[in-house]
């Protein structure tokens, strides 16, 4: 049902789909998707939910392969890249969809502080495992880290760049990658 509803969503929009179009493309009864979802608007949520990680609630972040590695990882530079590289993927798949349909999500303070506060837990164990590490640079306390990461690899700053600017993703990959690396990791790492 959540793919019928991400296809139909995308190529119609929001105000143009019917919670009957989701039920026929994805072959269920029109009650179901009204049973599982409550309405339109919870369908759009759930959605959004899972555009994050691609094929899983983004709550379960945490149980992916990748964030093992993460939490695993004994080289700085490596940690870098390889949260460069995930987050990369994630906001790949989520800057169409927020273009697409931004405007149909619910966007009350609750819900942005949520998608703060999935964001900063996510953020957290990358610059955590940082200070692990011993790897932060020198009088740079893991809150002011945690700015850093939040304001340099911001969904807008990626759209930015990479939609209105023309940047390949590999170029960003690659800026994101050195202005992390100059502005959190000390001398040594």
């Amino acid at each position: 049902m959540l793919d019928a509803a991400l296809a139909l969503f995308m190529e119609q929009g929001y105000d143009d789909t019917t919670i009957q179009q989701v039920a026929a493309a994805a072959g269920v009864a029109i009650q179901t998707v009204y049973f599982t979802f409550g309405n339109k608007a919870g369908l759009l949520s759930q959605v959004q939910d899972r555009v994050v990680l691609g094929n899983v609630p983004s709550e379960l972040w945490a149980e992916q392969p990748w964030a093992a590695e993460l939490r695993s990882e004994t080289d700085p530079r490596k940690l870098l890249d390889l949260f460069v590289e995930v987050d990369s993927q994630i906001k790949a798949r989520v800057s169409p969809f927020i273009a697409r349909l931004g405007a149909a999500l619910p966007n009350d303070t609750s819900q942005a502080a949520g998608r703060d506060a999935r964001r900063d837990i996510f953020f957290g164990t990358v610059i955590d495992r940082l200070h692990q590490l011993g790897a932060l640079r020198l009088g740079l306390s893991r809150d002011r880290a945690l700015d850093v990461l939040r304001v340099v690899n911001s969904l807008e700053a990626y759209v930015e760049l990479t939609e209105r600017r023309g940047w390949s993703g590999e170029e960003w990959r690659a800026w994101l990658g050195r202005v992390l690396r100059a502005e959190l990791l000390a001398t040594t790492s």
